[in-house]
């Protein structure tokens, strides 16, 4: 298995590579991609994938979900919150009508909203980093380096529903004053995908929450001392900052054996926020994840008492 990992993580870290060094290229920092490292981590470095979802359908929800946050931006009113609240509508909707568990659709469609992203760059970007991932576990698959996932369609039946309507209300409460007063970080799109994955009815990944905590702290600090250290003080390309980076990351989920794409994003994203940014950033992240933990802690709680 640790073979097959490193193959996977080399390909990953390829795609890492290939994002980062376009946008440095090319200049156009909306080709960078952050939820492609949970994407990596789930559908490649993960032992088994992390979502219920088949490839058609992953590619289907991560490119609408991108598709409509950048005509939220475009589109609709200047509250940063209310476009929250409809990008959280728009992107859970696609993961009840694809009958999927894939959450990570949520972080395509929140991100341009946070980052007020209006190029269909970063559309293209998603469907062509997401095409590499996807290709990549399907050749795999067929060399026998990596297990096949038998999708299971999850019908959205009532109690499902009850669920997400309270998933989107408590992270819409959480997000009013980091969005008021312009602190994305503290509601950072892969944080708000944990919080979903966490809450979610029989979550293995709540009784590990404190090592979660941890994990996430560590990649936003990685993150931010990588892009500031390699990339701004030794005058180094974002791209080697952003390889290093991930794979610290990648090195450290499977150490602990806690395959959690969400750290792996967070990980990436400070390669993409402004330079007077990255100070701030990794302690922002924290206490965020820890906000939206405890948050998620509650609603198993209360899923418990329904029981």
């Amino acid at each position: 298995m640790n073979k097959n990992q490193n193959i996977s993580m080399a390909i990953s870290l390829t795609v890492v590579a290939l994002m980062v060094g376009s946008a440095e290229i090319l200049r156009e920092k909306e080709i960078i991609f952050p939820e492609i490292t949970a994407v990596a981590m789930g559908g490649l470095i993960a032992p088994v994938q992390s979502w219920n979802t088949s490839r058609t359908r992953l590619f289907a929800a991560i490119v609408s979900a991108a598709v409509i946050g950048v005509c939220i931006v475009k589109l609709t009113t200047e509250i940063l919150v209310l476009k929250i609240a409809l990008g959280l509508l728009a992107a859970v909707g696609i993961i009840t009508l694809s009958k999927t568990s894939f959450v990570p659709a949520i972080s395509a469609c929140i991100l341009p909203i946070l980052m007020d992203t209006k190029s269909q760059i970063y559309v293209v970007s998603v469907a062509l980093m997401t095409s590499i991932i996807l290709l990549s576990q399907k050749i795999l698959e067929h060399l026998g380096l990596h297990e096949k996932y038998e999708f299971s369609p999850v019908k959205p039946n009532l109690q499902l529903l009850k669920l997400r309507a309270i998933q989107i209300m408590t992270a819409l409460v959480i997000c009013i004053l980091p969005a008021n007063f312009h602190e994305i970080f503290f509601i950072a799109p892969p944080l708000i995908v944990a919080f979903f994955e966490l809450s979610n009815k029989g979550s293995k990944l709540i009784k590990r929450k404190y090592t979660l905590v941890l994990l996430i702290a560590a990649a936003a600090f990685t993150g931010a001392f990588t892009r500031f250290f390699i990339s701004e003080k030794f005058g180094l390309t974002l791209t080697l900052g952003a390889i290093i980076s991930s794979a610290v990351i990648f090195a450290l989920c499977r150490k602990c054996k806690l395959y959690f794409p969400p750290c792996c994003a967070i990980s990436t994203l400070p390669f993409m926020i402004p330079q007077l940014a990255i100070v701030k950033f990794p302690f922002e992240v924290t206490v965020g994840y820890i906000i939206l933990t405890l948050a998620a802690v509650m609603i198993q709680k209360y899923n418990s008492k329904l029981e």
